[in-house]
């Protein structure tokens, strides 16, 4: 009996050694799947050996598309040869256009200890970061608190009506 999908993907996994292996998990932690797909959890990569892996990718992304990713997560790591040999052994075309792991927070704060900027399109409210003339008014208390400003107290001429 000839060798499965599966069975591939688990002897290329186990190729890339105890090294090898943190630096595939890292790149498969930040790897944004096609539409349809799960990225996997970092707690369930996190401890995981090639064994387990292998048992992730197929249960998240079933074993056509789990090659696939494996692939482009290789070719990430700079693993050409590995890929080129997962590929063909599968019979799958190459990766093709590689897809690169989206940055995230985590990322970022792994590699440098220090958290980059949040990309504007994702903080809240980013239409209005960094606005310090919005001016939040608590009629009932007569104060009104500035995001750059002490609260102050009003004097009752200028006090606000509630709604």
């Amino acid at each position: 009996m000839g060798k499965t999908l599966r069975d591939h993907l688990f002897d290329t996994i186990r190729e890339l050694g105890k090294s090898g292996l943190k630096t595939f998990k890292d790149k498969l932690n930040n790897f944004q799947p096609k539409e349809g797909y799960n990225p996997i959890r970092w707690g369930e990569l996190e401890n995981a050996d090639a064994v387990e892996i292998t048992r992730l990718l197929v249960s998240y992304y079933k074993e056509d598309y789990a090659v696939e990713v494996a692939g482009k997560v290789l070719e990430d790591m700079d693993e050409k040869k590995l890929a080129h040999n997962l590929f063909q052994a599968t019979g799958k075309a190459t990766g093709g256009a590689q897809q690169t792991p989206a940055p995230t927070s985590s990322t970022r704060t792994r590699v440098t200890g220090i958290a980059a900027p949040m990309p504007r399109e994702h903080r809240p409210d980013s239409s209005r970061a960094g606005d310090s003339s919005r001016v939040t008014r608590r009629p009932e208390e007569g104060r009104v608190t500035s995001l750059t400003t002490p609260p102050t107290t009003l004097d009752q001429s200028a006090r606000v009506s509630p709604r």
